[in-house]
């Protein structure tokens, strides 16, 4: 036999959206920050970004080489 509890729930108000805020303004802060060499996260990571989209443009650029079997 499967009891459920059945007291009422009080309702939260506002509090999701409040830790939302928090955490975003958390992650904001966190990416906007210097690291090195005067640079923040987000700009190391648009720079790898950059870097890899141009290796893996050359490389679907490249001719498929024949199978010589």
């Amino acid at each position: 036999m499967v009891f459920f509890h059945t007291a009422k729930i009080k309702q939260q108000h506002g509090q999701a959206s409040l830790e939302y805020i928090i955490v975003c303004a958390a992650l904001v802060a966190a990416l906007l920050a210097p690291v090195t060499n005067e640079k923040n996260i987000m700009e190391i990571c648009s720079e790898a970004l950059q870097e890899w989209y141009s290796a893996f443009a050359y490389s679907k650029s490249l001719s498929v080489l024949p199978n010589l079997n």
